[in-house]
């Protein structure tokens, strides 16, 4: 029945949580017996577990094994050198010191590259003034004119180099700073480099790669050369420009076209005694000034033989022609006067001459000949009569009219006469006779 069936499934099911005891419970009851499960679990024994632990234990013996047997024969053979303790010293020693180098001339590249920077710059502003000043001097103003504007154009072009210098003065000083300290350091491990170099031996290959990198530095620091040879070519065009200027105005141009192809020859003359006579001019001043004359062309004449460029060489013989030819026109403009004075001197004796005559025939001493200064009187006396510095005269215009008293002075143009005294309101007048009373 389908009922039955059910009961017995549960039958099944409940025995698997009983013990067999009460499943057999009108059977009879099992013995346990220690070595007879002893015996089971022997025969029950799981070898490949064993197997495999076993082998992974040698395999662990074995590797540690051989390590250990490796290392102690490494050991064995290794071979402690101080040598090459020194060697690894002394190149790290070297290549600190190569460093050091490196370091400095890279920082002198630096600083010649700002150097020559920093005077393009000056040389920029030099030439630009330059041409400023070439254009006043070529204007033909006056002089102090000239001077007060190429003053002004002086003190901007200095304002301005000033201020160029302090914009690169801080940044050099910086580069020079850095290159004394390494410098510094490459000294100190120079020291050590030497005292290594005694502890040990050769450097090895290691100078091949170093020479590159300093072939290199070499390039750089070549290229920077080349930057300060072009800096000094343009700063000697330059100074040929500021010293060895060109006149390119058509006035400088006539000027030296018209003179520098002359070849004036100076005509001195000899010292002439009408100067001592007249008091014009003492022999010695008059060799002082032939001494200048000389020494004026001694000086040209060395500034001609330097050999200047553009328009000095023509200005300078401009210059030597222009100034024989004003020292000869002197020398004739003296010599001309010197006759003239001449020629009046002896129409002036024939008159005093005349004078001398009259007076041997009249009683007076002597005349006035002009008195429009009082105090310098121009007069006329009898050349047989002494006149004595602060003597005393009488004047009179005619035989009873007294006109004053004068007194004698002597002065380089001769004996002079001043008022003493005046009649009333009469003045002195050419040819008043003088009276001189003698003692």
């Amino acid at each position: 029945m389908a009922n039955d069936n059910e009961v017995k499934k549960d039958l099944t099911l409940n025995s698997k949580f009983l013990p067999a005891e009460i499943a057999n419970i009108d059977g009879g009851s099992e013995v346990y017996s220690l070595e007879d499960e002893f015996v089971k679990t022997r025969k029950n024994k799981n070898w490949l577990v064993f197997i495999i632990v076993l082998v992974f234990i040698l395999l662990i013996i074995a590797f540690v094994s051989v390590f250990t047997y490796y290392t102690g024969e490494k050991d064995k053979n290794i071979d402690i050198s101080i040598t090459e303790f020194n060697d690894l010293r002394l190149k790290e020693i070297l290549n600190s010191s190569r460093l050091a180098e490196n370091n400095i001339q890279i920082r002198n590249n630096e600083l010649q590259s700002l150097i020559v920077e920093m005077k393009n710059k000056i040389l920029e502003i030099n030439n630009r003034y330059l041409v400023r000043e070439n254009a006043i001097l070529d204007k033909g103003m006056s002089p102090s004119a000239s001077r007060e504007r190429i003053q002004e154009l002086k003190n901007a072009e200095k304002s301005e180099i000033n201020g160029v210098r302090a914009q690169y003065e801080a940044k050099i000083s910086e580069k020079r700073s850095q290159i004394s300290r390494i410098q510094a350091e490459k000294r100190a491990e120079e020291l050590k480099l030497e005292k290594a170099k005694k502890e040990s031996g050769n450097i090895g290959d290691e100078n091949k790669v170093y020479a590159m990198k300093m072939k290199s530095l070499s390039d750089s620091s070549q290229s920077g050369l080349a930057a300060m040879a072009d800096y000094y070519n343009r700063y000697i065009n330059y100074l040929i420009l500021r010293y060895n200027p060109v006149f390119s105005t058509a006035d400088f141009k006539s000027n030296i076209d018209k003179n520098s192809k002359k070849n004036e020859v100076k005509n001195l003359r000899d010292y002439d005694e009408l100067f001592q006579k007249e008091n014009v001019i003492s022999r010695k001043r008059f060799d002082d000034l032939r001494l200048k004359i000389g020494e004026h062309d001694m000086l040209v004449q060395r500034l001609i033989g330097v050999g200047y460029e553009n328009s000095v060489p023509p200005a300078l013989r401009s210059i030597d022609n222009l100034s024989s030819s004003i020292v000869n026109d002197y020398e004739n403009l003296w010599f001309g006067l010197v006759s003239t004075v001449r020629l009046k001197n002896s129409q002036i004796e024939d008159y005093k001459t005349a004078l001398d005559a009259v007076l041997k025939e009249r009683p007076e001493s002597g005349y006035i000949i002009s008195a429009e200064n009082p105090s310098k009187i121009s007069i006329h006396i009898n050349r047989l009569l002494t006149v004595k510095e602060g003597g005393t005269g009488l004047v009179f215009r005619t035989d009873d009219k007294y006109i004053g008293q004068i007194e004698f002075y002597r002065t380089a143009d001769g004996m002079k006469a001043k008022v003493v005294s005046l009649a009333g309101s009469n003045r002195m007048r050419p040819f008043d006779r003088i009276l001189i009373k003698v003692k």
